[in-house]
């Protein structure tokens, strides 16, 4: 397993929840493989201890506006008491600019003193920050040749402090990465060259067997992803994570929750509010009035406009949520 790894895929497909297994094995030198058939729970307890006790798991999130000053290091204003003429503490404040270490940093520190020990940097949503800005000029010695300690080892000047830093060998950088968001053709170039890349893709099969007053979750999946495939791309489809509640409680009114609050929401941000690819993605032209999720009616344009009115309109159609569906069996079965 190499030093900097990214965990990919469309949402919902467990990325972020498997940082955990990936930790431990990156810790324990374990095959990912043994790792995955190990209790969550118990990998759960050990990850904790790690991060928290021992310090050799840290976990960040990148945002847009996430940037070099958190990660490596930057210059923060701090106010000191002024001495009097007697050197005595005054009522007085001055403000001056110290520099203060980014997350990354004190991470690598901790780490360089404990050469003997692996550590794992987790960074949730990796590609939804500025990587060239959060980086600067660390994307070259992530790179596993340029750390301390290798043949090619590097250490570059650091912007605010002149500090000569390097990255410790044993340091491991996980990241993941929603393709929803962004592909990987997308992605920053030199991180593309720095890291290896996991796609983690929808496993319908963690829903076998989960049935739901006669609706089968797994080949409703299938089903649902299928049509995402076709009319969007396999970046976009749906995660089993979504429907992960259902395995131990396999009802209708949990059911009808993850659509109405995850699936549709999701439809609609996919598809830009495009109703008639969610209607075929949810099979709603094969379906009653009562069972379509979302409802298709005509327009009458010149009885709301008049008839005079010049309108020139792609679509003569409305559409509207349908809440009764979420709570119709038929409406599932018949997608």
């Amino acid at each position: 397993m190499g030093s900097n790894i990214i965990l990919y895929g469309p949402p919902g497909t467990g990325k972020t929840y498997n940082t955990v297994a990936y930790a431990m094995s990156i810790i324990y030198g374990r095959p990912i493989r043994e790792v995955m058939k190990d209790d969550y729970n118990d990998l759960l307890e050990k990850y904790h201890a790690l991060r928290t006790l021992y310090g050799q798991i840290e976990f960040t999130t990148f945002h847009q506006s996430f940037g070099y000053e958190e990660f490596v290091e930057g210059i923060k204003p701090v106010f000191i008491q002024v001495m009097n003429e007697k050197g005595e503490r005054s009522r007085k404040e001055e403000m001056i600019y110290r520099v203060s270490q980014g997350v990354f940093k004190r991470f690598c520190d901790e780490a360089a003193k404990n050469p003997g020990e692996k550590y794992v940097f987790i960074i949730d949503e990796i590609n939804r920050g500025n990587v060239s800005k959060i980086f600067g000029e660390m994307i070259t010695i992530i790179e596993p040749t340029k750390r301390i300690g290798q043949a090619e080892e590097a250490t570059v000047k650091l912007a605010y402090s002149q500090e000569a830093f390097g990255v410790p060998d044993n340091v491991y950088i996980l990241g993941t990465m929603n393709t929803a968001d962004r592909s990987i053709a997308m992605l920053d170039s030199a991180l593309r060259r720095r890291f290896d890349f996991v796609e983690m893709m929808p496993n319908p099969d963690l829903l076998a067997g989960v049935v739901v007053e006669g609706i089968d979750i797994r080949q409703l999946m299938i089903k649902i992803n299928k049509r995402i495939e076709i009319l969007c791309d396999r970046d976009h489809t749906i995660g089993h994570a979504y429907f992960m509640a259902l395995r131990s409680r396999p009802t209708l009114a949990v059911l009808a929750h993850i659509f109405k609050n995850s699936i549709i929401p999701l439809l609609q941000e996919y598809f830009y509010d495009d109703y008639e690819k969610i209607r075929l993605v949810l099979g709603d032209s094969n379906k009653e009035d009562n069972e379509q999720f979302v409802r298709s009616s005509a327009v009458d344009y010149t009885q709301i406009f008049g008839a005079k009115a010049e309108l020139y309109l792609e679509n003569d159609k409305v559409y509207t949520i349908n809440n009764a569906a979420f709570g119709n069996v038929n409406a599932y079965l018949k997608i």
